[in-house]
């Protein structure tokens, strides 16, 4: 009976709840991991090196795993995969947490979740495009869900301790699990067929001006390194209070999710590349501003840029693959961009902790410097003979 209902509802709303469920899991434990490591007397070094581990893995594999899953009869059958994957390495911290138990299960775990994610952006933007649907309001389920488990988790750890880390992560992990169950199926039996053998999505790489636009894409995402790893520690170190500093991320959060909810009146006017030089030159500006270590008001201002540095940026990312890439190969070339945005993150990462204790907050001005880079990328690739149609029609 309850199956039954769940798949009574519309394709829309179960992409929605999977979305939801899926980032729900990741907001209830990932700001949170580095207090269950440590409670677990991990040091820091290899803390980092948990951290860093996964960010590999994606780089060496995730088109590789895209390209199997477009050979799947339904991309559906792979998200359900990677989620049990994920599942069944987390249970082993039922059994063991020492350090190097951590380190392998992060990364296969690791993996295969980063993996998941663009071949549901793939499938999900396959669906949308057939029914006329709104990608963009859907997707952003995933932003909602997320907050409600930061929040959620942050609660639960702040009154019971990170002894609960596992529990909530088998919960959260399961919780997806089922919602990937509930999901349709995205390809036809004429997809399948015509699908045997697609040619590899990784050919979008063979025109200089798609390159320019994923390269630029991906300097810009970069961009955000330092805010995501440091922004609360240094918002804390200049004297804002902890409970400000979650307010002042929550802010982000629902500026990006009000900018997915009306991205389709933008999209229906404006080309993907243009959003893309807007997001990165806005980008630019806020790193530029927030080096200045400017005042709460200004801050909660630079704050709801993210909905243009992050949300307009994504989703224009996301639409440029679609319009270029045949169904077939869809996941491996949105894996590709994800393997770019992911190295370069990792760089930023890497020189965020190197210039931090040097530079403290003026490292927002080394992001700057990354976005525009991005944005001139985007911009050259105008030079070449690429299309620009609006991103929605």
């Amino acid at each position: 009976m309850l199956g039954q209902r769940i798949f009574a509802m519309s394709i829309e709303t179960r992409m929605s709840a999977y979305y939801w469920l899926f980032f729900m899991s990741m907001g209830s434990t990932a700001p949170f991991a580095a207090l269950w490591f440590n409670s677990l007397g991990i040091p820091s070094s290899i803390s980092g090196l948990i951290f860093a581990a996964p960010s590999i893995a994606t780089v060496l594999f995730t088109v590789f795993i895209g390209g199997w899953a477009d050979r799947l009869s339904d991309w559906r059958s792979a998200i359900i995969a990677c989620n049990w994957i994920a599942l069944i390495a987390f249970c082993w911290f039922l059994f063991r947490q020492g350090p190097w138990d951590v380190l392998v299960i992060w990364i296969i775990a690791g993996l295969v979740t980063s993996a998941s994610t663009p071949i549901m952006d793939a499938a999900a933007l396959n669906s949308t495009q057939k029914t006329g649907k709104d990608y963009a309001r859907i997707r952003s389920f995933g932003s909602m869900g997320f907050i409600v488990g930061v929040m959620l988790a942050g609660w639960l750890f702040d009154q019971f301790g990170s002894r609960w880390f596992v529990v909530v992560l088998l919960i959260g992990v399961m919780g997806r699990l089922l919602s990937a169950y509930a999901l349709p199926r995205f390809k036809s039996e004429k997809q399948t067929t015509d699908s045997a053998m697609p040619a590899s999505g990784l050919a979008v790489l063979k025109h200089p001006g798609i390159v320019c636009v994923l390269a630029g894409a991906a300097f810009i995402s970069a961009s955000h390194g330092f805010y995501h790893m440091f922004s609360v520690l240094h918002w804390t170190n200049v004297g804002i209070s902890t409970k400000m500093a979650s307010i002042l991320w929550s802010v982000s959060v629902v500026a990006e999710v009000a900018l997915m909810w009306s991205f389709r009146r933008i999209a229906r006017t404006v080309s993907a590349r243009k959003c893309l030089i807007v997001a990165g030159a806005v980008s630019a500006v806020r790193w530029l501003l927030a080096g200045t270590d400017p005042g709460l008001a200004q801050l909660f201002l630079l704050q709801a840029l993210h909905s243009i540095t992050f949300g307009v940026a994504f989703l224009a990312t996301v639409n440029f693959i679609a319009k270029r890439v045949h169904e077939n190969n869809a996941a491996q070339a949105q894996s590709l961009y994800t393997t770019l945005m992911t190295l370069l993150m990792a760089l930023s990462f890497w020189l965020s902790g190197w210039l931090y204790g040097q530079m403290a907050g003026q490292t927002y001005w080394i992001m700057s410097v990354l976005a525009f880079i991005g944005t001139v990328s985007v911009a050259w690739s105008f030079r070449s003979d690429l299309d620009d149609p609006v991103t929605l029609p």
